[in-house]
């Protein structure tokens, strides 16, 4: 595995983390994959370029020396910071040969190649400071694919580090994408380092979500304590945090084990004493929307035995009631999916 690093920040090449660091991904695999942009597809290297764009350079760019023959009119029409560089008015509208300063040479290289044939060589050592890059040069496309690519690497050791990274670049596809994988494991996540030093923002945006995977409303509480514990700085983050809690579904022997903690030296009791003096407006406005979690649910299968088909009976412990005689059922197939907590029934007719 090779783990790639949070921007400006030294990692591990063992995937080991230090106070301040946030993993962004490691990677089994180190093969290279092409994306053809024109084509919507991933294409294999030892596959001849084609559909490549060409144009009659006017104008030099000159990166840590090197020196690029490109068109005005062609880099204009695929990103900003070109058009505003070569038509914008300035210093540089007049001139033909141009210092670029602030990309690296070997991404600007690379760049430089998707504009001509919509081609862009990712894997996962370049495709961080490659979609750095084309942030910097506002290549819209090429960092869209450097977002679906890192999508495709998402997993549980990287998408706290990954939802971080996303929010600070502005990808908000891929943001989704590993938010989507915190909300679905956050209980095995909040106790990972690279969890407290997610921003406010990124913990108020999961308590906040109807989606969020945790059995019992106790975790989303325990979730914003342990995050705020983390640095006292975060006391007043916690009481807007707080208040994204659902009290209703809290349950009473949490809230008494908390209760019983506000004289103690648990790290926890400042902020436990805190909100049982201040508890949040939100907590006073009536019932809320339980969160859309799944439920264990007992199905029974039976009826006469010399019959062909049989009936399937539901019994479900968060409401209670038992369905009788529901759809006959021919087959019933029963797998584990890994990824998830708990067992999946697919029941066909």
């Amino acid at each position: 595995k090779s783990s790639l690093a949070f921007p400006k920040i030294i990692y591990s090449s063992h995937g080991e983390c230090w106070e301040g660091e946030c993993t962004i991904m490691a990677c089994a695999k180190q093969d290279i994959v092409t994306y053809d942009q024109s084509l919507g597809a991933e294409k294999n290297l030892a596959e001849e370029d084609q559909d490549t764009v060409s144009v009659a350079p006017d104008t030099v760019l000159q990166v840590e020396g090197e020196m690029f023959f490109v068109n005005r009119e062609h880099l204009a029409q695929l990103s900003p910071y070109f058009r505003a560089l070569f038509f914008g008015g300035g210093r540089e509208s007049t001139k033909k040969h141009i210092e670029i300063k602030g990309v690296g040479l070997q991404q600007f290289q690379t760049l430089m190649e998707f504009t001509k044939n919509l081609k862009l060589k990712l894997d996962c050592k370049n495709v961080l400071e490659i979609l750095e890059a084309a942030d910097f040069l506002q290549l819209d496309r090429a960092r869209l694919l450097c977002c679906k690519f890192l999508e495709r690497q998402l997993h549980l050791s990287n998408c706290l580090g990954m939802m971080a990274y996303a929010w600070q670049r502005g990808c908000l596809d891929l943001y989704a994408a590993a938010r989507d994988v915190v909300l679905t494991h956050l209980p095995a996540l909040a106790s990972e380092q690279d969890f407290m030093f997610l921003p406010k923002e990124s913990i108020a945006d999961l308590l906040a979500s109807d989606n969020l995977s945790i059995p019992k409303e106790d975790l989303a509480l325990d979730v914003a304590l342990r995050w705020a514990t983390f640095d006292p700085s975060r006391e007043e983050d916690f009481m807007e945090l707080v208040g994204l809690v659902r009290p209703e579904c809290l349950s009473l022997p949490y809230i008494t084990d908390l209760l019983s903690k506000i004289n103690s030296s648990d790290p926890r009791a400042k902020l436990i004493c805190r909100l049982n003096n201040n508890l949040p407006n939100s907590w006073s406005m009536g019932r809320s929307i339980p969160r859309a979690r799944s439920r264990e649910t007992l199905f029974v299968l039976g009826g006469p035995h010399e019959q062909e088909t049989q009936l399937l009976y539901q019994f479900h412990p968060y409401t209670d009631p038992i369905h009788f005689n529901l759809p006959q059922v021919v087959s019933i197939i029963i797998y584990l999916d890994h990824a998830c907590s708990g067992v999946a029934c697919s029941f066909q007719n």
